[in-house]
């Protein structure tokens, strides 16, 4: 099969094993949640959400939560 060249992807760099990525919009809207569970350290985002719709552009909130290790929050 062969791929796009132009592939909107956002990756999600040093995760541990075990954590719940969510992504809201700014005004607190969940746009969508990965629940990451394997030896990767990374997990790639299409910009998509829950519904598989393309989301607008702009700026996001982005939670980790990794269960015994913490909780981080981003703005993207």
């Amino acid at each position: 099969m062969k791929k796009n060249t132009l592939q909107n992807i956002v990756k999600f760099t040093n995760l541990p094993q075990k954590c719940k990525i969510s992504i809201f919009t700014l005004n607190g809207s969940l746009v969508r949640t990965y629940n990451k569970d394997d030896e990767k350290t990374s997990l790639d985002w299409d910009l998509k959400n829950q519904k598989r719709v393309p989301i607008a552009s702009g700026m996001y909130i982005v939670h980790v939560d990794a269960p015994g290790l913490g909780e981080r929050t981003l703005k993207w």
